[in-house]
């Protein structure tokens, strides 16, 4: 089991993708509006990237968490855990609607907010590959497939 990487790599992996997500939707967001709005569209993408960030941290202590417990307490913690990230989520989405309310902030910031919420999912695809290529190098087996 010391052969495959530890949760804190897969951490810090997921938690660099997700600001290079961040930036390039940044870049993109700047590109589109080329003008004050995309300050506006860069704070709604970072706003939710850094939710995205602390949801990241969290699950690697539910992880860490449920291990070291009681298989028959362990799924129901993590359902718990994952319903808490869920509804950060929606607490992070509602905050953003709210603040595009203001006359000045207005509907770039909450673009940028749906947008920086895709980093997760981007995250979470990308390190697919990254599992599998250690899982293989761990293993013995050819790490390039």
């Amino acid at each position: 089991m010391d052969a495959y990487p530890s949760m804190d790599t897969y951490t810090k992996r997921m938690t660099l993708i997700v600001g290079v997500a961040t930036l390039v939707i940044v870049i993109a967001g700047a590109v589109y509006y080329r003008s004050l709005e995309a300050l506006f569209f860069a704070g709604g993408a970072i706003f939710t990237a850094a939710a995205n960030i602390l949801k990241i941290y969290w699950l690697k202590r539910s992880v860490t968490v449920a291990t070291s417990m009681d298989p028959a307490f362990a799924a129901n913690y993590v359902r718990g855990q994952g319903m808490l990230r869920m509804l950060l989520t929606l607490a992070v989405l509602v905050g953003a609607g709210f603040l595009s309310q203001v006359e000045m902030i207005g509907f770039p910031f909450l673009f940028g907010a749906v947008f920086g919420l895709l980093t997760m999912p981007i995250a979470a695809y990308t390190m697919g590959f990254f599992v599998k290529k250690d899982y293989k190098t761990a293993e013995g087996g050819d790490a390039n497939v």
